[in-house]
């Protein structure tokens, strides 16, 4: 059974493309642990790395979105991991993957500190519950409008919550960069549901249920308030860094609505979801 896990493995690595990447949640977890990254050097630009945090908020990211997606792949609409994990043996194999990541996470977690710990056990305890409920939802219930703000939430709270549980008192910037970070990972989950909603007709989520020509005005209208937001950190703060990040975070939700209007060109290419989920990893240019 170990041979044919690592045979796996191998192949997978052999065979694996940019798209494939974005399949395994790769993406999503690299951006995760930028983001984290970026927030944590607030309100200064500098800050000292607390890896096991970041390990294991990537680690978290990929076995939850691999979760969710595998579950997903169970409805009928759902291709993707299909094409990936062409037979039940190889989503097996893969859940056993998922596995190991989680035991290394637990593993990890011993190494921070009390607060920490309890966070990453009550984030891991939520989310969880959250990937269940959702899950069971029927198709077409309106609660599966629920999961794009759940997953928003849960995902701004595992970057957020090491940078606040260190800070007793946290700045001002970090109050408003951490509304605008929550505005801007909401619009990317909203708009990877709108070309979800767009390519699988028969799929419930947000988009279909708001209706395109809502969704596409909220999406517009989050753009709105990120660069409002934007205005009041760059007046309300005399630090460079929080300025500089308020404007990558306005560069990602602008580059999202720009996107919305390139509906006809993504549908073409299977690499959609790699590039919506690209935006996020923009914080990097602070780092």
């Amino acid at each position: 059974m170990k041979g044919n896990l690592l045979s796996f493995i191998l192949h997978t690595i052999r065979n694996s493309r940019l798209i494939h990447l974005h399949w395994m949640g790769l993406d999503m977890a690299a951006a995760a642990m930028i983001s984290q990254l970026a927030i944590s050097r607030i309100p200064l630009g500098k800050a000292a790395i607390s890896y096991p945090v970041t390990i294991i908020l990537g680690l978290g990211v990929f076995i939850l979105s691999n979760l969710n997606r595998l579950l997903d792949n169970r409805k009928p609409a759902k291709t993707e991991t299909k094409r990936f994990l062409a037979n039940q043996k190889e989503r097996i194999y893969f859940l056993k993957i998922i596995a190991v990541a989680l035991v290394f996470a637990a593993g990890t977690a011993f190494s921070l500190p009390g607060n920490l710990w309890k966070l990453a056990l009550g984030l891991t305890v939520f989310s969880g519950l959250a990937l269940w409920l959702t899950s069971r939802l029927p198709d077409k219930s309106p609660l599966q409008i629920l999961r794009e703000p759940f997953y928003a939430v849960i995902l701004t709270a595992a970057i957020l919550g090491n940078t606040y549980l260190n800070t007793p008192d946290p700045e001002i910037e970090i109050k408003y960069i951490s509304v605008l970070f929550f505005l801007t990972v909401f619009q990317n989950f909203l708009l990877a549901s709108y070309f979800d909603a767009v390519e699988y007709p028969g799929t419930c989520n947000m988009a279909t249920i708001l209706k395109a020509p809502l969704a596409k005005q909220m999406l517009h209208c989050i753009t709105l308030i990120v660069l409002a937001g934007c205005i009041v950190v760059c007046l309300k703060t005399e630090f460079r860094y929080p300025q500089r990040l308020s404007i990558i975070l306005l560069s990602m939700s602008v580059l999202q609505s720009l996107i919305l209007h390139k509906t006809k060109f993504l549908n073409q290419t299977i690499y959609k979801g790699v590039l919506i989920t690209l935006v996020l990893i923009l914080p990097f240019l602070v780092l």
